[in-house]
């Protein structure tokens, strides 16, 4: 396949985090998986889907697991302009500068991240999509489905 100019990444996380029986709070870390499409930005065609099983971690470890997945193959298809598109506005914000990254579990993803970009000759760019938008519900199943098909009954 010939390089794209224009590629989106549509990249989600699942992660199944215990509640707290007391409180319903959910904290710490869960069983997690990932999921992402690579659309050809000039008619949002699906050019490429994958999900990985990603095994016990946070909720922003997974979805920093999900995204340095989804840039590292990327660049199969395009070296030139990328929008990601994600639910999780800490993510996009924390990638946007907007905010300051306080776990030391997550500074090192965000740095690989970080060092991913510089594959490419643009500065990647970061949205924030609703979780109920067709392409957010279209990566959180693919992240869904790898996660269901890793676990045993």
């Amino acid at each position: 396949m010939p390089k794209l100019r224009q590629i989106k990444i549509i990249s989600d996380a699942c992660c199944r985090v215990p509640s707290d029986p007391k409180t319903g709070a959910m904290h710490g870390k869960g069983k997690s998986a990932c999921g992402f499409a690579i659309l050809d930005a000039q008619n949002n065609q699906v050019i490429a889907e994958r999900a990985k099983y990603l095994g016990e971690m946070s909720v922003p470890q997974a979805e920093y697991e999900g995204l340095i997945f989804a840039l590292d193959t990327a660049v199969e298809f395009c070296r030139d302009q990328i929008e990601v598109w994600m639910d999780s506005e800490l993510v996009i914000k924390q990638m946007n500068g907007d905010y300051c990254i306080r776990s030391q579990n997550v500074k090192p993803l965000f740095d690989t991240v970080k060092t991913l970009e510089r594959r490419f000759l643009q500065p990647v760019r970061y949205f924030h999509h609703e979780r109920g938008s067709f392409w957010a519900r279209h990566a959180d199943k693919l992240a869904n489905e790898e996660y269901s098909r890793n676990q045993t009954g």
